[in-house]
């Protein structure tokens, strides 16, 4: 039984080689997107999975009251939540970020990164195994350092590397541990130190470091969220609104501060504030695209898989016919023609991951990942899930089979259910609707993203070199001598500076006052030339003079944003602002305005510009510890032989064992919209995947439907009806499924790609052609697709049809 069921498996797939080939692809192409979207969503998912304590963990973050959501905090909000917090065990506070330095182990001089320093009880929020020392000794004092077990390999080789002592920016650490870094974290670092003393800066509004509070085991975050927002009222909102003369309400909505805790296991993905740790937050928007358009490509496949079965079911009738005359039942004809689709499936699916195999080096490079296919558990959730669709859509064209008459179909007759066409017309409109979807999309991402490419941004960074300072010490002083000496070179136009850097990267940000208004604002230290370099233009007053001394002292400039939220925008200049901060040298109040500066993009078309005051970098000398990159100015003649030229320059006199990496600063600008362009990407290739399966299953559907009337071709000739007659007529069905279809589009689309559109504050209006020209197109490829199909129709054996009549 089972050799016989396969040899008419066999024959039956030579003979209709093509519908199988078709149905094997379409599910391999579906199975390959979703486990590629699975593999990448599972990764991102792994994120601080296997710390043992990750419900206990939460990041505080804050609310402001304007809005904004920072990821930062303050040095005395940890121990005050342990004191007036039961339900808070312990905290940990680090800096933000990795930092990169040289480290002398003994005489050699190596250049590390992903340095974290940070509180000594690091080891009790991120257990990493410890592969030597222990964590207990780690804590003991604080000059203490702990390595991983590649920074150990690279530090001290085969030797062990507990009670080596070794320099970071001439601090000495006694490595006390080696661990080994198991999973995906928060935090990754190669080496981990400890400040050297306990922060002493107990000022409320200074939001500079990261905050982790480990609670009680299963904890009410509502609750803890308000004891930690009564924390802050009771040590800051009383005092300080007392101090500035106002009520404690009005306190809150100039400068109000509320704490979010944010379990450790979302913040990869679901953080709510501008930053998800140093290790960089995952696209959580990307991945739901992807995810869904995978599901609507398995979706398109298993239609389009329906339709070529039963398609080819009208070859089978007679064999049905047979093997009901001998007596197989309905349910073992059920069975056998099921487990044929189950085996093609199965075949697919094993493809599949074939197909993946050798597609995920370049997914991988394409995201920035290092994901594995050797992912079992998922491989079996998904080789699951095949089964269930296999028979899903094996069962279908199973039972339309089983349903065949033997004495109707054994005499050449095969009716046509009118249900059987409803169905079979749904599942075309659903392959219509979902290509028009994605070629609406497809236009709709291309245009805005378009946009953002040939967006005037408000500056012009194509001939500017921005090169990073690493080594902290000196930093000011040594820009004003690599200034001073480069621009010497012929091909060396300018060299300048500013603290808030084009494309992202550090910012310092407080509220700056004007009369009773407050504004969160963002503080951008600058040199004399920065705007002339940057090509930004004033449009009221004047740029900062170096022959003016109050413009290192009390002169600012700010921008069209900042001008407007605090009502002076017709006439700012001389208006005197207050800051929230101060310095050695400056007070931060009766600032005075004598230029405002044209906006400009800055961190990228999904953000707002941000309300900025220009300065020197003197004018608050702690500035300068925000002094991160210098600019250069190039001619666009010998680039490379200019670049050589600041290298060589930068490694004799500036940073000596440093890595010297040179961006040019619309280069770097252009990857706050790199995942939109992946986004892009991604859905012009689905597209294209989904159009090429949708014509396979139209002309299927087509096959079928003109296949089932070739008798009405027949008597259609007969009684002397023309070609174009008979071609309309066998088309006319399908142009009115395709306009159902695209009626039914338009407001799905829309809202879907109005929400997306929504992400950028800087967008396209929703164009209207894409919904006109997305049917027409449908319309076309029916003709194109259809209309091939009916005109062969017209060319039949009359008597071959009509010979039974």
């Amino acid at each position: 039984m089972l050799r016989t069921w396969i040899k008419i498996f066999f024959r039956n797939s030579k003979k209709n080689w093509l519908n199988v080939v078709v149905n094997i692809l379409g599910l391999t192409l579906g199975f390959a997107g979703l486990l590629i979207v699975l593999l990448y969503f599972n990764d991102e998912l792994s994120y601080n999975k296997t710390n043992p304590d990750k419900n206990e963990i939460f990041r505080v973050i804050h609310k402001m009251s304007d809005g904004d959501v920072w990821a930062t905090s303050t040095n005395v909000e940890g121990p005050k939540y342990k004191e007036d917090i039961p339900e808070i065990k312990d905290y940990y506070l680090s800096n933000s970020w990795y930092e990169n330095s040289l480290v002398k182990v003994g005489d050699k001089e190596l250049y590390t990164r992903d340095i974290l320093q940070g509180e000594p009880n690091f080891f009790e929020f991120f257990s990493f195994k410890i592969v030597e020392g222990n964590a207990e000794t780690f804590k003991q004092t604080r000059n203490n350092a702990a390595l991983s077990e590649k920074q150990a390999k690279i530090f001290f080789g085969k030797e062990s590397a507990i009670g080596k002592s070794i320099d970071v920016s001439g601090s000495i650490y006694t490595v006390t541990a080696v661990y080994k870094i198991e999973g995906k974290h928060y935090f990754m670092p190669e080496m981990v130190i400890q400040y050297k003393k306990q922060p002493l800066d107990v000022r409320w509004g200074n939001f500079s470091k990261t905050l982790f509070v480990k609670t009680v085991e299963k904890p009410n975050l509502a609750d803890l969220e308000e004891k930690a927002l009564a924390v802050w009222y009771k040590n800051e909102v009383l005092p300080s609104s007392k101090r500035d003369g106002i009520t404690p309400e009005k306190f809150m909505e100039k400068y109000g501060t509320t704490p979010v805790f944010e379990a450790i296991e979302d913040i990869r993905l679901k953080t709510i504030s501008d930053d998800a740790g140093p290790e960089g937050s995952g696209n959580y928007q990307l991945i739901l695209i992807m995810l869904s358009l995978s599901v609507l490509l398995i979706i398109i496949s298993c239609v389009n898989f329906i339709n070529l079965s039963i398609a080819s079911a009208t070859q089978r009738a007679k064999e049905v016919g047979v093997k009901k005359t001998f007596g197989l039942s309905k349910a073992t004809l059920v069975r056998q023609y099921a487990l044929e689709i189950v085996l093609q499936s199965f075949i697919a699916f094993l493809l599949s991951l074939l197909f993946v195999e050798l597609l995920l080096p370049y997914f991988n490079e394409f995201m920035d990942k290092e994901i594995s296919i050797l992912e079992i558990d998922l491989l079996i959730k998904v080789a699951l899930l095949a089964i269930v669709i296999s028979l899903l859509i094996g069962i279908i064209p199973a039972l339309y089979l089983s349903k065949f008459k033997s004495v109707e179909v054994l005499k050449g007759n095969i009716s046509r259910s009118k249900k059987g066409v409803l169905a079979r017309n749904i599942m075309l409109g659903i392959q219509f609707l979902i290509s028009g979807f994605f070629l609406t999309g497809s236009i709709i991402i291309n245009k805005q993203v378009e946009y953002m490419i040939e967006k005037d941004l408000g500056f012009k960074g194509d001939q500017v070199v921005m090169v990073s300072m690493n080594k902290y010490k000196d930093r000011y002083k040594n820009y004003l001598l690599a200034k001073n000496e480069l621009v010497k070179h012929p091909n060396i136009e300018t060299i300048t500076s500013n603290s808030f850097i084009i494309g992202g990267g550090s910012s310092n940000s407080t509220n700056f006052n004007y009369k009773d208004i407050s504004v969160q604002t963002n503080a951008n230290a600058i040199d004399y030339n920065y705007l002339d370099v940057m090509n930004i233009k004033l449009v009221k007053g004047r740029e900062l003079k170096e022959e003016i001394a109050s413009d290192t002292t009390k002169n600012v400039l700010i921008n069209e944003t900042l001008a407007k939220a605090l009502h002076i925008y017709d006439d700012p200049i001389g208006k005197k602002l207050s800051a929230g901060f101060q310095g050695d040298n400056n007070d931060g109040k009766n600032l005075e305005v004598v230029g405002v500066v044209k906006d400009y993009h800055i961190t990228g078309l999904d953000g707002k510009i941000p309300p900025t005051v220009f300065m020197h970098w003197n004018s608050f000398d702690w500035m300068k510890q925000n002094f991160w990159t210098i600019q250069f100015k190039i001619k666009p003649d010998n680039v490379e032989e200019t670049l050589d030229f600041i290298e060589e320059y930068w490694n004799e006199n500036i940073e000596q064992g440093y890595p010297f990496n040179p961006v040019f600063v619309d280069k770097r600008f252009a990857r706050t919209y790199k995942k939109y362009e992946k986004q892009q990407t991604l859905f012009f290739i689905l597209t294209s995947i989904v159009i090429i399966i949708s014509l396979l299953g139209l002309f299927a559907l087509a096959t079928l439907t003109i296949q089932q009337r070739l008798k009405e071709v027949a008597i259609r000739k007969t009684l002397g009806a023309s070609v174009k007659e008979i071609i309309f007529q066998l088309i006319k069905s399908f142009l009115k499924i395709t306009v159902i279809a695209s009626v039914i589009l338009i407001p799905i689309a829309y809202y879907f790609m109005q929400n997306w559109l929504e992400n950028f504050v800087y967008r396209i209006n929703m164009p209207i052609w894409p919904y006109i020209m997305t049917p027409i197109i449908l319309v076309l490829l029916v003709f194109t697709v259809v209309g091939v199909k009916a005109m062969n129709a017209t060319k039949i054996d009359l008597i071959k049809y009509l010979k039974f009549e």
